[in-house]
């Protein structure tokens, strides 16, 4: 399989509509296929008020329309998120779009509210962190330096703990500076280093990874969730989920769990038990895989269950950043404290010194 490639430019590059404007793209596109406008004329219609970051964007999507290309190429060249690209490309597939659209507005929805409460989350006590840091680093140049040459004149004898609280105090901004740029470096040497990686090795990656393991295996699962329930209500059969799949070029990932499923259910392993074997979906899903054959209702219980796993992952990111702000709160107060002995212990033995 070809190793992907990856262009470092991109990382930086900023999309043509902003997140919210890519779920206000989708709600009008959607209110307009259902009153009855075509998908050319929706988007000839929408571009005319719509504003995108990069003219070439909007030139390259009136040619995708005039060549006939579908909703996915557009919503691809405005730099949507490949899940959604997908699940909007199956759906053109079997006449779906407006359903799915509606579905993918949920979808960006929630993730978007997800990643507002983490900013609300982190916005405070980041804003309280970044004032004492500054407050610090003056202390350190004009303050500090005078009640150490204080001390030092007046033979005060500083314990090893006072000793090592002012030299934590001291080094601590550019050990933080140090560890902000080290920290980049890693994050951006990683990013390279997985798009790089074929897709079975991307997830075996990320399943190495304790705080993304989770949270990869319910994407994961809701993706196929959502993409099953699609293929199964319009009656196609896993032969020909497969051959759709593996005739993807331009969703690797897809490509190689399409010739994955392939080879082995010709090997005789039945589907839950093939897609068991990957260890990157819910364990649920394969419950639901093989309750679901038995009662021919497989497409609802799917559509059911992907609605539950969005809920379930909403849920989980809230829980856990209930601990976020209270950890960084208490890291604050600890430097506060640790800054007041610094300068206060100091003090009380100058105090009794001079009595």
């Amino acid at each position: 399989m070809k190793t992907p490639s990856i262009d470092i430019s991109k990382l930086f590059h900023r999309k043509p509509l902003s997140t919210l404007d890519q779920i206000d793209f989708l709600k009008r596109l959607a209110d307009l296929l259902a009153h009855g406008f075509t998908l050319s004329e929706a988007i000839h219609f929408l571009l005319q008020h719509l504003h995108i970051r990069r003219q070439e964007t909007r030139q390259q999507m009136i040619q995708a329309l005039q060549q006939g290309s579908g909703c996915a190429t557009l919503l691809e060249l405005l730099q949507y998120p490949q899940t959604i690209v997908m699940q909007v490309y199956f759906a053109e597939l079997f006449g779906e779009l407006n359903t799915c659209l509606i579905s993918s507005i949920d979808y960006m929805e929630r993730q978007r509210q997800a990643k507002q409460s983490l900013l609300k989350t982190l916005q405070y006590p980041i804003v309280l962190l970044s004032i004492f840091i500054v407050m610090l680093i003056v202390l350190n140049q004009t303050v500090i330096p005078e009640f150490q040459n204080l001390y030092e004149t007046m033979d005060v004898n500083l314990s090893a703990f006072q000793k090592g609280l002012t030299q934590f105090i001291v080094l601590l901004p550019p050990s933080l500076f140090v560890a902000f740029i080290i920290g980049s470096c890693v994050t951006l040497i990683l990013i390279v280093f997985y798009q790089r990686l074929s897709p079975p090795s991307r997830i075996q990656f990320v399943l190495h990874v304790p705080c993304l393991k989770h949270y990869f295996k319910l994407l994961k699962t809701y993706r196929l969730a959502t993409e099953f329930s699609l293929f199964y209500r319009n009656g196609i059969s896993l032969n020909k989920i497969v051959e759709i799949y593996t005739s993807q070029t331009k969703d690797a990932y897809l490509n190689y769990l399409g010739h994955y499923i392939l080879e082995h259910t010709e090997a005789g392993s039945p589907l839950g038990k093939t897609l068991a074997s990957l260890k990157c979906f819910e364990s649920e899903l394969i419950t639901f895989i093989e309750q679901g054959q038995k009662k021919g209702k497989l497409d609802i219980e799917l559509k059911l269950y992907s609605s539950i796993l969005i809920a379930k992952i909403e849920r989980k990111i809230l829980k856990q950043l209930k601990f976020v702000q209270p950890i960084i709160f208490g890291l604050l107060a600890f430097l506060i404290v640790a800054l007041y002995l610094v300068i206060m212990l100091p003090m009380f033995e100058l105090m009794q010194t001079i009595k």
